[in-house]
């Protein structure tokens, strides 16, 4: 569990934030003066220190000049019962992650507590990926410092040592873009479930308010109408929520031997069921066809079966709302090139503009007029965190299809019966 420092010269403060976050399971340690938390700084390390802003002899802001000095990845938040906004604004120009007065509630601890010991988790993954990405970097200007002496030595092994040049190099930029994304990601959910959880509060007292209303009130006409479309729309508002707060906070992988057949196949169902393949009447009805082909030595594959549920699930549904007028819905599940798993789910919609395809993937880009834009960013993170890969492959005005690939381990190839 993180770990909290509490700075408080008064014993009732240091005793009741004590309580309330030690029932919560978090690791904590309390000082009363500057010179004792100081010490503790030295010998330590803390995800998060909240400190009194006025301390005997020592001011709380010379605690929090000498925590960002030597630890810049601890979320400092300062506590003050005299609460001025001047005094907030020195303080989160000095390096201050928050600022709180008192008294402070035990929901508003909780709350502060909570966001900055992700802000912390989150700062030192970026301090471990550059660490990460650093040493890659000096091992890769040793290799190529390496193979230039060779090539000096041997001109006619230059063009292998240019290949394999070439492969690091580009190894090197994904490294980079990978944690560029990653920094971009990890900021974009932070301010996403902090906004989800203050829109949540309101919400559900608007769709309570309005399930009474449906129960206890006879409306008809315009006014039931608009209490329907109250009703929608705050169920709608819920599913939004509900997707950022998945993106923002992904669950752990939990995997279990999976039958990817089987799955889809269930998918498949379930989505003819929520979203009838047959529209309109007479001779303007439009028809999807589902097509499915399946591998007959198909292996088992380590997977979390819910989260791969939810990424298929989002292919399935986007392919369907590309075809408005009717279309082929085309689903494989196949041995790739490497021998791993993958899917393939292919539409004949209208396709995917060139300079977009480059975005989808991207949270909250959408072209679709009711769209959040992280039904394709979840579908990537869900597979990247399972260390596969995902791409795409469109043509406008011919169809989309979309290859997901799951890596196996070797005792994982092993065939299975196919559904029929």
């Amino acid at each position: 569990m993180p770990s909290i420092l509490i700075v408080d010269d008064e014993e009732t403060v240091r005793q009741t934030f004590r309580d309330v976050l030690e029932a919560e399971g978090y690791e904590l340690t309390t000082s009363s003066s500057f010179t004792e938390a100081k010490e503790l700084l030295h010998h330590a390390r803390f995800d998060v220190a909240l400190i009194d802003l006025m301390l005997p002899r020592e001011s709380g802001m010379s605690i929090l000049g000498f925590a960002h000095e030597h630890h810049p990845e601890m979320s400092v938040v300062m506590v003050t019962g005299h609460p001025d906004l001047s005094t907030a604004v020195e303080a989160l120009k000095q390096g201050a992650y928050d600022y709180i007065g008192k008294p402070v509630t035990r929901q508003a601890l909780l709350a502060v507590v909570e966001r900055a010991c992700e802000r912390a988790a989150l700062l030192l993954e970026k301090k471990r990926l550059e660490a990460e990405n650093s040493d890659y970097q000096r091992s890769l200007e040793r290799k190529v410092r390496e193979r230039t002496a060779r090539l000096r030595e041997s001109e006619s092994r230059y063009r292998d040592l240019f290949q394999e040049t070439r492969r690091a190099y580009e190894e090197l930029k994904s490294t980079q873009e990978k944690l560029i994304r990653t920094e971009r990601l990890a900021a974009v959910g932070e301010l996403a479930a902090q906004i989800a959880h203050e829109i949540r509060n309101p919400l559900g007292a608007i769709s309570n308010s309005v399930g009474v209303l449906r129960r206890d009130l006879d409306l008809r006409g315009d006014d039931r109408r608009l209490l329907e479309v109250v009703h929608d729309e705050a169920e709608r508002l819920e599913g939004i929520v509900a997707d950022f707060l998945k993106f923002a906070r992904p669950r752990p992988i939990h995997r279990t031997p999976q039958n990817l057949a089987e799955l889809l196949d269930d998918l498949v169902l379930l989505l003819a069921q929520k979203r009838p393949l047959g529209r309109g009447q007479g001779k303007r009805k439009s028809e999807i066809t589902i097509e499915k082909h399946y591998d007959p030595e198909l292996p088992i594959a380590s997977l979390d079966a819910a989260q791969t549920r939810e990424a298929l699930w989002n292919l399935l549904v986007n392919a369907v709302e590309a075809m408005p007028g009717g279309g082929v819905l085309t689903v494989k599940v196949q041995r790739s090139e490497e021998g791993d798993v993958e899917v393939i789910v292919s539409d004949t919609g209208k396709g995917i503009r060139r300079e977009d395809q480059e975005k989808i993937f991207e949270p909250f880009h959408t072209t679709k007029a009711d769209g959040t834009g992280l039904g394709l960013a979840i579908v990537q993170r869900v597979v990247e965190a399972h260390a596969g890969e995902v791409a795409v492959f469109s043509e406008e005005g011919r169809g989309s299809s979309f290859r997901l690939r799951f890596p196996l381990s070797s005792d994982e190839r092993q065939s299975i019966p196919t559904p029929r």
